[in-house]
C-alpha cells in the first residue's frame, strides 16, 4: 500500500517515518498500560524506551511497505500478573489499536493544517498516513497471529474463542495473510475503516470549524 505512492515521494517518505514510529509507539502504548496494571515485565526488558531494535519486526516492516500493514516485536507479559480473569491484560493488547487511532487522529490534525494552509501535497501525505494507521488499528481488533486481537482473545476469551485462535496460529504468516486479504477483498476492512475514518474527521472537521481553523 505505500510502496504504491512510490511515484510521489512526499508521501512515501512521510507515511514511511510516521508509520515506522507508530509501529514503535504501539509496543511502548502496551508497555506502559502493562506498567499500570503493575506487570514490569515489558519495563524490565526496554518496552518503554524508543528503541528500534526493541521493537521493530523485519518481517514486519518488510509488509508494512508492500502490503500497508506491518507489526512489532510481541511486548513480553507475565499472564500471573493481572488480575480480572483476563481482562486486563487483554486490554493491554487493545492499548495498541487505541495507539494506532491516536496516530491516525493526529496525522489528520496534521492534514487539515497543513490544507487550510494551501500545501495540498502535505496534506494528502498526512491523509494517507492518517488512512494506514486506522487500517493498523482495525486489522489488530482480529483475532489472528500476529496480531493484538489474538492475544486479547486468548487472555479472555472462552475456550471456542481460544481453540478458533490457536487452529489459525498454526498457518503462521500464511494464514494471517489470508486473512487479510479475504477481509479486503468482501470489504470488511474498508466498512470498519470507513467509520472510523467518518468519526474522527467527522470530530476534527467541527473542531476545526469551531475554531475557525
Amino acid at each position: 500500500m505505500i510502496l504504491r505512492f512510490f511515484d510521489n515521494p512526499t508521501v512515501l517518505v512521510i507515511a514511511s517515518i510516521v508509520m515506522v514510529m507508530a509501529l514503535i509507539f504501539h509496543n511502548i502504548a502496551q508497555a506502559w498500560m502493562a506498567s499500570r496494571f503493575g506487570d514490569a515485565t515489558p519495563r524490565y526488558q526496554g518496552f518503554l524506551a524508543f528503541d528500534p531494535k526493541t521493537h521493530l519486526e523485519p518481517m514486519g516492516v518488510l509488509f508494512l511497505f508492500i502490503l500497508g500493514f506491518g507489526w512489532t516485536r510481541q511486548v513480553p507479559v507475565n499472564s500471573r500478573n493481572y488480575g480480572g480473569k483476563g481482562r486486563n491484560e487483554a486490554l493491554v493488547w487493545y492499548t495498541g489499536p487505541l495507539a494506532y487511532l491516536l496516530v491516525a487522529t493526529l496525522a489528520y490534525v496534521v492534514a487539515f493544517t497543513f490544507l487550510r494552509m494551501g500545501s495540498g501535497v502535505l496534506a494528502s501525505a498526512f491523509a494517507v498516513t492518517g488512512d494506514v494507521a486506522i487500517l493498523h488499528a482495525v486489522i489488530n481488533l482480529f483475532p489472528v497471529f500476529p496480531l493484538d486481537g489474538a492475544r486479547a482473545a486468548l487472555a479472555w476469551g472462552n475456550r471456542n474463542v481460544r481453540q478458533f485462535v490457536q487452529q489459525i496460529a498454526q498457518f503462521g504468516v500464511l494464514g494471517f495473510i489470508v486473512f487479510f486479504m479475504v477481509l479486503s477483498f468482501t470489504g470488511v476492512t474498508g466498512a470498519i475503516m470507513g467509520f472510523f475514518r467518518t468519526l474522527i474527521i467527522g470530530g476534527l472537521s467541527g473542531l476545526f470549524g469551531l475554531f475557525g481553523a
